[in-house]
């Protein structure tokens, strides 16, 4: 564990805990922390008596705090994650609940979803939902193709470094191996292989692409890039002009609680933050 975690952990214990024996649920960022803070107020109202909500600066920070907080509780996004990562995150992180969706962003992106937050008066502005869905979803099979691109591509990178990349060709003991430095360019050289990675895209695509529309968005959507690109230029165009910050926190505020974080209450609940 790096300095900067323990330095982390220490600032949370000071700062955050102090004498208050307050219990402490981190996640890895500060709009990650705002969502989860006024949803549960609407669930659990009263909940900052029990614990603190802390962002700690990113997902990888967050599972480390874990593993040497085990009595603490952290949220992360899940991303890209396939259903096998999944399952080894949640073996080696017991205290770690990972959402249901892409990341926050999914929860501001379901059309059927953000019509049930809008109050009365800019439900008659737009004049129907599926006014609503035309505007946000004229792009979708583009999207949806980028999310699956990024689920593709994106752990290329942990996978090559888990393959020693760079560091086991940058050692001198190695510089006059030509037999090794040649094996191990080989090696990375098929992990990176582009048929083999076309062939994953493509066949997780049309996969993905037979899912319920719904389910693409909350899942294979990469929510943060779909809200800020399309979600919230078209609200601007149909509702009138707000920042992107702004408009984020009013829909929060009004959003009805998403059937998909009940799990999470248990698993708060089982944790002895909330009852």
């Amino acid at each position: 564990m790096s300095k900067g975690i323990s330095t982390t952990i220490k600032k949370i214990k000071e700062q955050q805990i102090g004498a208050t024996r307050k219990g402490v649920l981190i996640v890895e960022g500060v709009d990650d922390a705002a969502f989860y803070a006024e949803l549960l107020s609407k669930r659990h109202a009263g909940w900052e008596s029990s614990f603190c909500i802390v962002e700690v600066g990113g997902k990888k920070i967050v599972l480390d705090i874990l593993i040497r907080e085990p009595d603490w509780f952290g949220i992360v996004d899940r991303d890209e994650w396939s259903s096998e990562v999944l399952t080894e995150k949640q073996t080696t992180h017991p205290n770690l609940w990972i959402s249901p969706r892409f990341c926050v962003e999914n929860y501001l992106i379901v059309p059927q979803e953000l019509w049930a937050a809008f109050p009365e008066k800019q439900r008659k502005i737009l004049e129907g939902e599926h006014k609503l869905r035309e505007a946000l979803l004229n792009d979708l099979d583009r999207w949806v193709a980028h999310g699956v691109l990024w689920s593709v591509i994106n752990p290329l990178w942990e996978g090559l470094r888990s393959r020693g990349f760079k560091e086991d060709l940058l050692s001198p003991e190695v510089a006059l191996d030509s037999d090794r430095i040649k094996e191990k360019l080989k090696e990375w050289h098929q992990f990176l292989d582009p048929e083999c990675i076309m062939v994953r895209y493509e066949s997780t695509l049309e996969r993905v692409r037979a899912l319920p529309q719904d389910e693409r968005l909350k899942q294979w959507i990469h929510g943060k890039s779909f809200y800020s690109s399309v979600v919230n230029p078209a609200l601007n165009t149909l509702l009138g002009q707000k920042s992107e910050k702004d408009r984020r926190s009013s829909i929060i505020r009004t959003l009805p609680l998403p059937d998909d974080l009940s799990a999470l209450w248990d698993r708060l609940g089982s944790a002895g933050l909330i009852e």
